[in-house]
């Protein structure tokens, strides 16, 4: 009974993390892309920050596209290129974010994240167009292609791989 009850115990404790996706926000043109997010409590979001321009991840007020920061919410402080910003959402709610340097936020650095079901009111996932800028230089004009909509990465961190070695080696010793 012990060895069910031991197995049983590790089998909870993992299960939760070993189902958690990790979803990538890029920054493409000064915006966030994709600007909504749908996700599941426990999945973890990135900003891998990979175009060059500093940026920090900045929680705001409710209600979509606000550029006023929640009192007590998260901040990534400033993140220059290659350094990554994740955070985990364990519980159903709406999250509304900024880019809070300068004036990104109100040229448009926004977005918010559904974890769990769109509340009632909300708009329909893929509602909202993706953005797109249009620069014109010596008399051309180019505008940015869109983007696929991102599919999560769900690559294991360096702490899950521990925890997964460490799990495999409790369970060789109660076999042995």
């Amino acid at each position: 009974m012990k060895f069910n009850t031991a197995v049983v115990a590790l089998v909870v404790m993992v299960a939760p993390s070993m189902a958690a996706k990790t979803w990538d926000v890029n920054v493409v043109n000064g915006l966030f892309h994709p600007q909504e997010l749908d996700i599941a409590p426990g999945d973890i979001v990135r900003w891998p920050m990979n175009d060059g321009a500093d940026h920090a991840i900045v929680e705001t007020v409710a209600g979509p596209r606000s550029c006023k920061n929640k009192p007590g919410g998260f901040n990534s402080g400033r993140k220059t290129k290659g350094q990554p910003y994740e955070r985990i959402f364990p519980t159903a709610t709406v999250v509304n974010y900024k880019d809070g340097i300068r004036s990104n936020c109100a040229k448009g650095a926004t977005g918010t994240i559904y974890v769990g079901p769109r509340p009632s009111g909300a708009p329909p996932s893929g509602s909202t167009p993706t953005p797109t800028v249009t620069s014109t230089t010596g008399g051309a004009t180019r505008t940015a292609a869109p983007i696929a909509t991102p599919t999560p990465t769900n690559t294991a961190s360096t702490a899950e791989k521990s925890m997964l070695l460490g799990v495999a080696c409790f369970v060789a010793a109660l076999l042995v």
